[in-house]
C-alpha cells in the first residue's frame, strides 16, 4: 500500500445475510467456504511473508524496489511457489518502468561526546553516489524557504524533520534543498507512535536529481547535538551512498490461475504486490502470503470455480515513475494498460490483499470497495466479521492501491484496509518497524483476514451477475451537490434513480435464472454503465489524497476564496491566510517554499502523468494564489494593511473557479444522462 490513508469515510458495522448471490449448502456460510477455511495454511502464509521480506538490495535496510535485483529474487520465488501449490498457467511478464536500486547509505561523524559514530540511512527514489566523501551537514529545521535564511548550504547535506501526514510531502523540502544548492537532503520522518531508532520513507513524487536520504529520530538528534557542540551551524561528516534511478528498466508481474468451468469464463482477480520499503514484512509480503494461502486453500479444498480466479503479483507498486506526482502502482498500470488490455472484457471484480495487516494487538480492520460493491461486501462478510475479533468497517476505495487504474477501466474492486485502526500505520508503515520483530504477527488476525477475503472471492464466483448497486453511486453524487445544484438537476437525478431501479430488477431476474449467456451479456452491459460513471464523476484534488467527485475541488475553492475575500474586507489578514487561502489547491506550499520549488511541482503534475493512473483526472489548472499568498504573508503582522489589490486578485481567481465549476457540473450532468440512457437500455 502506497500511502497512509489520512481520512476514512464514516464506518459502519453490519450483520447481513450469509452469502451474497447464492449458497452452496453446508453451514451458515456455505460448504464451499467451510472447506476453504478448513484448508487454510497459516504457516504457509507466514513463510511466504518471511521469505519475501528476507530479500533486500541493502544488507542493512533491505529495500526491494522497481527493477532491482531484490525484486527479481521475489519474482523468482513467487513464480516457483505458485507452481508448487498448483496454480495453472503461471506466467512472468515484463513491464517497462523507471527503476530504483538502493544498495545502502551511511554517514560517519564525531558526535557530541567526541566519539566516532556511524549512522545507517534509508533512501528515497533519487540518484546519489558517494564513496567516503567528506562534506558538511547543516540542520535546517523543517526545510522550508525561511529555514535557509542566513545559511549557505552549497554542496552540503541538509538535515530536517518532516511530517508527511500533517505538513508536506518529501518532494517539497527535497527540491527546496536542490534549489538552495545542497548536495542532498537527509530527512527525519515523524511518526505518531514512539520509536526513536525507526527510519521511515515514502515515494518521492519528485525528480531523481533532488537527492534525499532518510534518518531515524535518535540519529537526527545525535547530529543536531554534534552541531551544537561544535558551536557552528554544521558538522563534518563522511558520506557513503549507492542510490540510483534509471529510466526504462524492467519490472515484472507474475500471474497464475484456477481456471473457470468453461473457456468463456469471466475472471475474478486477486492482487498483491512484491516490492516494498525496507524489509516490509507486512506491506505487502504479508499480502503475498495471504494470496498464496488463499489460492492453496481453494485448490486443496477441491473448489471448482465457475469463473477463472487469477492471482496477480505486481512489481513496482510502491514506485515506478521518476518525476511524477503519480509515481506509484506502475506495475499494475502497465499490466492492464499495456500487457493485457484485453483482460478488461470479462473481468468480473478485483480482491486486493494490500492492507489489513494483522499485527498483534490491533483491534480494527477494514475493507475498501467500489461504491457499487459496498452492499455486496457487507452482505458477503458482514455476519462473518461480526463473529470475529476485529472491529470491521467499510469505506470507499482510495488512490493508494494498485486496483485504482483497473477500476477506471471498468473493473470494480475490493481492497483490504486498516479501517479505523492505526496501530500498524502509526508505528510500522513504510519504515524499519515493518517487521515481525517490531510488530509481531497475530495468528488469529491472519486467519480472520484470510477467511474474509476468501469468502469474498467465493461469493463473487457464486454470482452470475456482477453485484453492482448503481443507486449507491447516484446517491453518493447526489449527496456531494450543494442544495442549489441538486435542485437544478432534480429531474435528471430522479430519472437516474428510476433507471437504476429498473436495471436492478433486470439484474435480479437474470441472477435468479439459469441463462448463463444472458448473465455474461448483462455483465458486459453493466460494465459499460460502471465505466460511464467512472469517466464522468471521478476526479482528484491537488493533494492526491483521495479520489473525489470532480466538482468537489472547485466547490471548495469557491467557498474558501469567498471566505478569504470577506475576511480581508474585515481587515483580518491572518484569518484569511490561515483558515481559507491555505486550503486552496497548492497555497499551503506557496506559504512555505520558494517560487522555483512550487512552480516545478505544479508543472510536474501536468507534464508527467499521461502514462500514469492520474492521467486526465484534473482537467483545469490550479487556482494560482502564489502572488497573493506571498503578498499577504508579507503583510501578515501589519496593522491595517492595504489589501485592495489582493482582494481584486482573489475575486478574479474566484470567478475563474466558478467558471470551471460550471463546466464540470455540465460535464457531470452529461455523464449522468448518458449512464441513465444506458441503464434504461439494458433494463429492457
Amino acid at each position: 500500500m502506497l500511502k497512509k490513508i489520512i481520512a476514512c469515510a464514516v464506518a459502519f458495522t453490519f450483520a447481513f445475510g450469509l452469502t451474497a448471490c447464492g449458497s452452496s449448502g453446508g453451514s451458515e456460510y456455505g460448504k464451499a467456504f467451510d472447506d476453504y477455511a478448513a484448508n487454510l495454511d497459516e504457516e504457509l502464509a507466514q513463510e511466504v511473508a518471511e521469505t519475501i521480506s528476507s530479500f533486500g538490495d541493502d544488507p542493512v535496510m533491505g529495500m526491494r524496489s522497481a527493477g532491482s535485483p531484490a525484486e527479481q529474487q521475489v519474482v523468482d520465488y513467487i513464480e516457483q511457489t505458485m507452481k508448487d501449490i498448483g496454480l495453472q498457467n503461471v506466467e512472468v511478464e515484463e513491464a517497462t518502468v523507471d527503476g530504483w536500486t538502493f544498495k545502502g547509505a551511511n554517514i560517519t561523524f564525531t558526535n557530541a561526546d567526541g566519539e566516532e559514530q556511524k549512522i545507517d540511512l534509508g533512501g528515497y527514489q533519487t540518484t546519489l553516489k558517494a564513496d567516503n566523501e567528506e562534506c558538511e551537514l547543516v540542520y535546517v529545521n523543517r526545510g522550508t524557504e525561511a529555514d535557509y535564511e542566513g545559511l549557505d548550504v552549497t554542496g552540503k547535506l541538509v538535515l530536517f524533520e518532516v511530517n508527511q501526514e500533517e505538513d508536506w510531502w518529501i518532494n517539497y523540502p527535497a527540491y527546496q534543498a536542490k534549489v538552495k544548492g545542497a548536495k542532498a537532503a537527509v530527512a527525519m520522518r515523524e511518526f505518531v507512535e514512539e520509536g526513536t531508532d525507526r527510519v521511515g520513507v515514502q515515494d518521492v513524487c519528485g525528480p531523481a536529481d533532488a537527492p534525499a536520504l532518510a534518518i531515524s529520530e535518535q540519529d537526527c538528534e545525535a547530529l543536531k547535538a554534534a552541531i551544537k557542540a561544535g558551536g557552528g551551524d554544521s558538522v563534518k561528516v563522511v558520506l557513503n551512498c549507492d542510490s540510483e534511478v534509471k529510466e526504462n528498466v524492467k519490472t515484472h508481474n507474475v500471474h497464475g490461475e484456477i481456471p473457470g468451468a468453461t473457456d468463456e469464463s469471466e475472471t475474478v482477480f486477486v492482487f498483491s504486490h512484491m516490492d516494498g520499503y525496507f524489509h516490509s514484512t507486512y506491506d505487502d509480503a504479508f499480502g503475498c502470503g495471504v494470496s498464496i494461502a488463499m489460492a492453496k486453500a481453494l485448490i486443496d479444498s477441491g473448489y471448482t470455480p465457475d469463473k477463472t480466479i487469477r492471482f496477480c503479483f505486481h512489481g513496482s507498486e510502491e514506485w515506478g515513475r521518476e518525476g511524477s506526482e503519480y509515481d506509484w502502482s506502475t506495475g499494475a498500470y502497465e499490466e492492464i494498460m499495456t500487457t493485457h488490455p484485453e483482460w478488461v472484457e470479462g473481468a468480473f471484480a478485483i480482491v486486493n490483499n494490500d492492507g489489513g495487516y494483522a499485527v498483534d494487538g490491533e483491534e480494527y480492520s477494514g475493507i475498501m470497495t467500489s461504491i457499487e460493491l459496498k452492499k455486496f461486501v457487507k452482505d458477503s462478510v458482514g455476519a462473518l466479521n461480526e463473529a470475529q475479533d476485529y472491529s470491521w468497517s467499510y469505506s470507499n476505495l482510495s488512490t493508494y492501491t494498485e486496483d485504482f487504474m483497473w477500476t477506471r477501466q471498468g473493473i470494480p474492486a475490493i481492497s483490504a484496509g486498516s479501517g479505523e485502526g492505526t496501530k500498524y500505520d502509526d508505528l510500522g508503515y513504510h519504515s524499519t518497524y515493518d517487521s515481525y520483530e517490531a510488530q509481531p504477527l497475530s495468528g488469529e488476525g491472519l486467519v480472520e483476514v484470510m477467511e474474509t477475503y476468501g469468502k469474498l472471492v467465493i461469493d463473487l464466483d457464486a454470482c452470475k451477475v456482477r453485484p453492482l448497486n448503481f443507486k449507491a453511486r447516484i446517491k453518493n453524487y447526489d449527496k456531494s451537490l450543494d442544495d442549489g445544484q441538486r435542485e437544478a438537476i432534480r429531474p435528471q437525478l430522479d430519472a437516474a434513480y428510476a433507471a437504476a431501479d429498473a436495471l436492478q430488477t433486470k439484474m435480479d431476474e437474470v441472477e435468479a435464472g439459469d441463462d448463463l449467456d444472458a448473465a455474461i451479456e448483462l455483465n458486459k452491459q453493466t460494465q459499460e454503465v460502471y465505466k460511464a460513471f467512472q469517466d464522468s464523476l471521478l476526479g482528484l484534488d491537488f493533494m492526491n489524497v483521495e479520489s473525489i467527485v470532480r466538482h468537489d475541488m472547485y466547490e471548495d475553492n469557491v467557498e474558501y476564496l469567498d471566505a478569504a475575500i470577506k475576511a480581508l474586507k474585515d481587515g483580518d489578514v491572518q484569518t484569511a491566510v490561515d483558515d481559507y487561502i491555505s486550503s486552496v489547491d497548492w497555497s499551503w506550499y506557496d506559504m512555505n517554499f520558494d517560487e522555483e520549488t512550487c512552480d516545478y511541482m505544479k508543472n510536474q503534475l501536468f507534464e508527467k502523468r499521461d502514462d500514469t493512473w492520474g492521467a486526465g483526472l484534473i482537467e483545469f489548472p490550479h487556482a494560482d494564489t502564489s502572488k497573493v499568498t506571498r503578498s499577504l504573508c508579507a503583510k501578515y503582522d501589519e496593522e491595517n494593511p492595504d489589501v485592495t489589490e489582493e482582494i481584486a486578485e482573489l475575486k478574479a481567481l474566484k470567478a475563474t473557479q466558478e467558471k470551471y465549476l460550471a463546466e464540470v457540473y455540465a460535464d457531470e450532468l452529461q455523464g449522468i444522462v448518458k449512464a441513465t440512457k444506458l441503464m434504461n437500455k439494458y433494463a429492457k
